[in-house]
């Protein structure tokens, strides 16, 4: 999306490294590991690797799928730098492994054949050369069962059960007795039985059956865990039996032991070995906490993460790095004991929520969820999160673009008049009046698709008095009401098609407020545009602009950014919240009631995750999965019990815990919880809590026979309707229908949800 140069430089202690592989690509781990808790009935779950800026995804039929960094070919096509949505990688069978090193990518088809694609300066491609590709080309020599990529080598379990690895061999970590670069498959000195191989930066593992454990490569800071810090150019042992899982990191490795005990070991200087202390371990050392119950564990840069415990749950530690590697929310974090990753956790009852897999790559971690929903999360600057962004996420992100069920959407929003879905295609699809068809104030009761963007490129949808949209290249497309400049296309007249938005670089993510949007700019802080009357916009003044204006006292890089119906909030990187615009009903959240043309901090929030605003409400989920709201309450909006209205967050009741996402509209907002449940509070006199009734409730009440994909909730300030993802990713809607924006091909309201029609 953007050409920029990685910002990220490497530890002290990772010097040495780092110039050796300045001219070599980036730092990665390699991921190995298994598969944890089965699927939900019936369903077939992506498989996952993770590489160093890029993620890869093995789908149902087989088809192979990356995203992320394409410096090298890693994705395996060409013509491309990055992609910020999966693209599929053409021209390999049917595919039943994967692995993802540091610039290259690997796959087994169904006839056990092995193909690599990209960076090949070491072999690694295994082909006979050293030239990259990238397209797949086939591994010589040999058909094999499992296969792990790490930076410049790869290793894979061949049919006979023994290891063969490939490529850059200067630590001896290929195993074959030598430091020789070799281009094509080698035996691993004397291992037989090989049950997986798990590749590192500069060192390999293997899991023997049995349960042993031998390393070879570098051992600098123990990476061979033998009790010696030196390096071997041929298998070490270093456990004897009882191993049922290993993964091996940056210059670390870990084993899952029966019975789910977790031990690590080697460089520990970022507590990326979980031991509660910062020392380097020489031998397998126990994780805190984690004596049992561990499913599987995945390693990263200066990270790790485990599926641990019934009902599972996935948990990470080590440095966030500044980017969220640890998905607890926190962007800045180093922990030495493990952290539970925000919302990744299956209910006591079960649901769609819980993980089955995880893969961690240089600094992101991307999870697969039972309902086959693929989230990830960490480092963003290549797209390697695949939501259609270049942003950091400290809480895991719904990759986009996998292959989905016909009628399958990935995110549905809904505004005052208008609702929209983007399918797992990547297209867009409206309904309601101004669809963006070209017409104009006419109730459109079904789902039409919107025409003039780019086929297949659709990253995210705001609807609002019509909507806007934003292309995987970060282009902003308006469409609708524009009395004030909403379509920001510099006219103050009314749009039925999309319209490109005046002026701005190559953006993010986009909030429509209904009278105003906001978009979040890579590096460039906040610019909004329409009506400003109570500074709205953010830019120091009460002038409406039909064109973006930058929004003032931001930092430049933001976690999220809302638009409501007469304010604006920022969501830092800090997890702090910034509020702007109208603040007659509190609003604002700083304690006032004053109107402010430029940002002023929400007082008494602990850590936040994501906003939401109403039309004179605002809400935010911090970190412990609770909910708070502030401003106007007549309708019960902030949830509380009352109807007064709260300068300050005040807890929604019986939500300090447990809840994955939010949304806010009129006089209302919406709750997930973990187990896939939407609970609704606020004013409800057009069905809009869904709950089978036409009144209002000032606490919490659950959404009628509904269960959401455990993600995904979609209202927007000023509309009266509400609309959610199913557990199979089908868009249903409820509420107010004047205009069609329900989408079930009538137009009366409706108080309990309904499949929108025509997707």
């Amino acid at each position: 999306m953007h050409t920029r140069q990685d910002p990220v430089q490497p530890s002290p202690r990772r010097f040495r490294r780092a110039v050796l592989s300045a001219a070599l690509g980036l730092l990665v781990p390699a991921f190995a590991g298994v598969v944890a808790s089965a699927p939900a009935q019936g369903v077939t779950v992506p498989v996952m690797a993770a590489g160093g800026d890029h993620s890869c995804a093995l789908a149902a039929g087989g088809s192979v799928w990356c995203w992320g960094h394409n410096g090298a070919g890693q994705l395996g096509v060409s013509g491309i730098n990055e992609s910020t949505a999966p693209v599929q990688v053409p021209g390999i069978p049917p595919a039943i492994g994967l692995a993802a090193g540091s610039n290259h990518s690997c796959s087994i088809d169904t006839a056990n054949n092995m193909w690599c694609w990209g960076s090949n300066a070491f072999g690694e491609l295994g082909n006979g050369t050293t030239a990259t590709h990238s397209a797949p080309v086939q591994v010589k020599n040999i058909r094999g069962l499992q296969i792990s990529a790490g930076e410049g080598l790869t290793c894979a379990v061949n049919l006979m059960h023994k290891a063969d690895c490939w490529g850059d061999n200067d630590f001896g970590e290929l195993g074959d007795g030598n430091t020789n670069n070799v281009s094509v498959p080698h035996l691993v000195s004397g291992l037989t039985n090989v049950q997986a191989v798990a590749a590192g930066y500069f060192h390999a593992c293997a899991l023997l059956t049995g349960g042993a454990v031998w390393c070879w490569g570098d051992g600098s800071f123990g990476d061979l865990g033998n009790g010696t810090a030196s390096e071997s150019n041929v298998p070490v042992p270093v456990i004897e039996g009882g191993a049922i899982a290993i993964a091996a990191g940056f210059d670390d490795t870990c084993a899952i032991l029966t019975g789910g005990d977790l031990q690590c070991w080697g460089d520990n200087g970022d507590g990326e070995l979980g031991t509660g202390n910062l020392n380097d371990a020489l031998v397998p050392t126990q994780v805190v906490g984690f004596t049992s119950g561990v499913q599987q564990v995945t390693m990263g840069l200066e990270s790790a993460c485990a599926l641990v415990g019934t009902p599972v749950a996935a948990w990470c530690w080590g440095d966030s790095g500044g980017h969220g590697d640890l998905g607890n929310g926190n962007f800045n974090q180093t922990t030495t004991t493990p952290t539970r990753v925000f919302g990744l956790q299956a209910p006591p009852s079960g649901g769609p929520g819980g993980p089955v897999q995880l893969a961690a790559g240089n600094e992101h971690t991307c999870a697969v969820l039972q309902s086959a929903q693929v989230k990830c999360w960490g480092y963003g600057f290549y797209g390697q999160i695949g939501d259609g962004a270049d942003l950091d996420r400290a809480i895991p992100a719904p990759v986009i673009g996998l292959p989905g069920a016909p009628a399958a959407s990935y995110q549905v929003s809904s505004g005052g008049w208008t609702s929209c879905a983007v399918s797992t295609g990547l297209n867009l699809s409206c309904w309601g009046a101004d669809p963006g068809n070209g017409s104009l104030n006419t109730p459109n009761p079904a789902a039409v698709p919107v025409p003039g963007l780019p086929p297949g490129q659709v990253g995210q949808v705001s609807a609002g008095y019509g909507g806007c949209a934003v292309t995987l290249s970060g282009a902003p497309w308006c469409w609708g009401y524009n009395f004030d400049g909403e379509v920001g296309n510099g006219t103050t007249t009314d749009q039925g098609s999309p319209a490109p938005v005046s002026g701005l670089p190559s953006v993010e993510s986009i909030s429509n407020g209904g009278l105003h949007v906001c978009a979040q700019v890579f590096n460039g802080g906040a610019r909004c545009w329409g009506l400003n009357t109570n500074g709205d916009l953010g830019d120091g003044t009460t002038t409406s602009r039909d064109t973006p204006v930058q929004a003032q006292g931001l930092p430049n890089n933001l976690a999220q950014i809302a638009a409501g119906g007469d304010q604006t909030c920022a969501l830092l990187k800090t997890a702090l919240v910034k509020c702007w615009g109208t603040g007659s009903s509190g609003e604002l959240g700083n304690g006032s009631t004053s109107n402010h043309s430029s940002p002023v901090s929400v007082k008494g929030l602990p850590g936040v995750v994501q906003i939401a605003l109403g039309w004179d409400f605002s809400c935010a989920l911090t970190t412990f999965g609770g909910v708070s709201c502030w401003g106007d309450n007549a309708d019960g909006e902030l949830g509380n019990g009352t109807t007064s209205n709260s300068s300050v967050p005040v807890g929604v009741s019986g939500l300090s815990s447990g809840v994955v996402a939010i949304a806010a509209g009129d006089v209302s907002a919406c709750a997930v919880l973990q187990s896939g449940q939407v609970d609704c509070w606020g004013g409800g006199l057009s069905g809009q809590l869904g709950d089978g009734s036409f009144t209002g409730s000032t606490v919490p009440v659950t959404v009628s026979g509904f269960t959401s994909d455990g993600a995904s909730i979609g209202l927007t300030a000023g509309g009266q309707t509400g609309c959610s993802l199913d557990a199979t990713e089908t868009a249903q809607c409820w509420g107010s229908n004047f205009d069609g924006q329900v989408g079930n091909g009538t137009l009366s309201d409706t108080d309990t949800p309904s499949v929108v029609t025509g997707l």
